[in-house]
C-alpha cells in the first residue's frame, strides 16, 4: 500500500630501426629473418613485373595474396607515391618500394572494405569538485555509473574520470563510486578518492545525511503541490519494481516532491530522498499516476511521457566532507536537452498556478 501525506541517480609493432629487406632485386645485404609484420623498404629493379609478385619476391614470409590485400589495404608507397592498384606494374628504372605492414593485414584490410569504424562519440564528466579525497562529478544521460555484472566494456564514471584526470596530469589510484543514478539519470555524482573517503561517504548515504535533490519533468498532474510518497517497494505482477502492498516482498521506500511548475499535462517537480533504493523517484511517480517523461520503464504505455531523453536530473547534492566534516553542497545546470524539452512543454502548453492547498490522498 502507498500513502501520500502532505509534506515537504598482434600484431607485433617494430619499436627499433625499419628494417630494411634485401631480395634480388636489391639494395644492400640481407635481413631476410626479420618478422613479416614489421616496415619493409625494398628496391623493385624488374620493369613491367606485377608489383604484387615483386613484393612476395622481395619480402620473405609475404605472399602474392597478402602482397595484393597490403595494396588494397593501402599500406604501399612506391617511389613515395601511395600505390593501391593490384594490377600496378614496376616502372621501367624500377622504385623504392615502403610497405608497412606494423599493423598487420586484418585491421588496414576491413578497414579498407567496410569504411572506418564511426568515431565514438567523446564522453565528459563536467567536474564540479576535486580535493584529495572526493571529486563530485556531472554524469551525462546514457553514462553508466558503474559497469553492469558481465559488462566491462560498457563505459562508465570511474574509467572516464580517470582518463580525465590522467590527462590533467593526476593519477587516480583509487576512485569509489559512492551512490548510483541511473544510466540515462544526469547530474550530480559522488566518487570517493581514497577508501577512508568511501567509507564515510557511504555511511552518509546509508543514513539521512546527504540530502539528494532531483528535478524532473512528469507526464500528468499530482493531486498536491507538496507531498511525501510512503511505500515498501518490491516488484509488480509484470516483474517491474513498484510499491507493493504491506504483506509483500519489499523495502521502505520515502520520496518527497514538490510542484515547481503545473503545464496542462506535464509538471516540473524538484523531488527529495528520503531513502536510497533503485529507480526509486520513477517508481514512486509512476505509482501516483505521474511516470517521468521519457521512461520507457515505467512509462511506456503513456503517450503524453514521450521524450528524447529520461527527464529525471540530479540537481544538488550535499554531504559533510569526509576529511574536514564540513557541509558541503554542489549544484548541476540543467542540461541543455532538459531545458529544450521544459521549452517546449511552456510553448505547447498554458501555464497554469501550482494549487493553493494541497491535499493529503492515499493511493493503491
Amino acid at each position: 500500500m502507498l500513502f501520500c501525506a502532505h509534506a515537504h541517480r598482434d600484431c607485433k609493432g617494430s619499436s627499433a630501426i625499419p628494417a630494411f629487406h634485401s631480395s634480388s632485386y636489391l639494395l644492400s645485404s640481407p635481413a631476410m629473418t626479420q618478422d613479416l609484420y614489421s616496415l619493409h623498404r625494398v628496391r623493385l629493379a624488374t620493369a613491367d613485373q606485377p608489383v604484387f609478385e615483386a613484393l612476395a619476391g622481395a619480402i620473405t614470409g609475404l605472399s602474392r595474396a597478402q602482397a595484393r590485400k597490403a595494396m588494397r589495404s593501402k599500406l604501399l608507397k612506391l617511389g613515395g607515391t601511395l600505390c593501391e592498384d593490384p594490377k600496378a606494374v614496376v616502372p621501367a628504372g624500377g622504385a623504392t618500394a615502403e610497405l608497412d605492414l606494423r599493423q598487420g593485414l586484418r585491421t588496414p584490410w576491413v578497414r579498407a572494405r567496410h569504411g572506418e569504424a564511426p568515431i565514438e562519440q567523446v564522453i565528459s564528466l563536467g567536474i564540479l569538485h576535486l580535493d584529495e579525497q572526493l571529486c563530485i562529478v556531472d554524469k551525462p544521460s546514457g553514462l553508466a555509473s558503474v559497469p553492469p555484472p558481465g559488462e566491462r566494456k560498457v563505459h562508465h564514471v570511474g574509467e572516464v574520470l580517470r582518463r580525465q584526470l590522467r590527462k590533467q596530469g593526476r593519477e587516480a589510484g583509487f576512485l569509489g563510486v559512492v551512490h548510483r543514478l541511473d544510466r540515462d539519470t544526469s547530474g550530480c555524482i559522488a566518487v570517493a578518492l581514497t577508501r577512508e573517503a568511501q567509507r564515510m561517504l557511504a555511511a552518509q548515504f546509508a543514513g539521512t545525511s546527504a540530502v539528494r535533490t532531483y528535478r524532473c519533468v512528469v507526464a500528468g498532474q499530482p493531486r498536491a503541490d507538496a507531498d511525501e510518497i510512503r511505500g515498501k517497494q518490491g516488484r509488480g505482477a509484470d516483474g517491474r519494481r513498484a510499491l507493493v502492498e504491506e504483506d509483500e516482498a519489499g523495502v521502505e521506500a520515502v520520496t518527497r516532491y514538490k510542484v515547481l511548475r503545473r503545464f496542462a499535462r506535464h509538471a516540473e517537480l524538484e523531488v527529495e530522498l528520503g531513502t536510497g533504493r533503485t529507480h526509486q523517484v520513477r517508481v514512486a511517480l509512476a505509482a501516483i499516476g505521474c511516470p517521468v517523461m521519457g521512461d520507457r520503464v515505467y512509462g511506456k504505455e503513456r503517450a503524453d511521457a514521450r521524450a528524447p531523453r529520461l527527464m529525471l536530473h540530479a540537481f544538488s547534492l550535499e554531504v559533510d566532507h569526509p576529511r574536514s566534516g564540513r557541509r558541503i553542497r554542489f549544484e548541476s545546470p540543467l542540461p541543455d536537452l532538459f531545458r529544450q524539452v521544459l521549452g517546449e512543454c511552456e510553448r505547447a502548453e498554458p501555464y497554469q498556478r501550482t494549487m493553493s492547498r494541497p491535499r493529503p490522498h492515499r493511493a493503491h
